[in-house]
């Protein structure tokens, strides 16, 4: 079936924030007296939101609202830190298709980011965001979202994730998932992690994900 629309990921995706959000959440948690160290963030909680993390370590020692706080906090900081990962200008340029977010983050988080980094020309303005659906990555609810108001079929999209957590939300609503392992917070290995998920095509870098998604476009 001819694929009709690409579904990428934002952070560690199209903008590298995920190695700043780890440092930035990792400060925040050593401030309120939590050890917890960069690697094991990245390994345990990349791709999840922040309000899952938090609820993980804080839920039964800090209020709500303490934790929409200290979240608030941590997206704005990472925000202000926004960068595009090398690259990806040319690669959405040359692919002839529509294509959509498909994020944990917030929709107003995801827009600023793509605004800031120059890159809302190349997508058809359709955001998909955890916080439209009941459970976020990695349960599949969000691309079921997106599956449901593109009204197209899994065969006819493909996606395009960097993390555990989102690749197992793509292909648990039917997906056909590229890893992209070109951001700065992949650690050594983690293409053989997407691999052993059913991930079959990994991209290393934005050239590699380009020639990839052209040769799927042609087939």
């Amino acid at each position: 079936m001819i694929i009709k629309h690409i579904l990428f990921d934002c952070d560690g995706v199209l903008i590298d924030t995920e190695i700043v959000a780890a440092h930035r959440f990792v400060d925040r948690m050593e401030h309120i007296g939590y050890d917890l160290s960069v690697d094991y963030y990245l390994t345990h909680h990349t791709g999840s939101t922040f309000t899952a993390v938090l609820d993980h370590y804080l839920g039964e020692t800090h209020s709500r609202q303490e934790r929409i706080t200290i979240m608030k906090e941590v997206e704005r900081e990472v925000a202000d830190s926004v960068e595009i990962i090398a690259g990806v200008e040319p690669m959405l340029a040359a692919l002839p298709i529509q294509k959509s977010i498909v994020s944990n983050s917030h929709i107003a988080t995801v827009e600023e980011a793509m605004v800031k980094i120059g890159i809302t020309q190349y997508f058809t303005g359709h955001v998909f965001s955890s916080e439209s659906v009941t459970n976020p990555k990695p349960a599949p609810d969000v691309y079921y979202l997106a599956l449901k108001t593109l009204g197209l079929a899994p065969e006819e999209m493909i996606v395009v994730e960097d993390s555990i957590t989102g690749a197992t939300a793509a292909i648990g609503a039917g997906l056909n998932v590229i890893g992209f392992t070109g951001a700065s917070h992949i650690q050594p290995g983690h293409e053989n992690k997407l691999s052993a998920l059913g991930v079959t095509t990994i991209a290393a870098n934005m050239n590699d994900l380009k020639e990839i998604l052209l040769k799927h476009l042609e087939a």
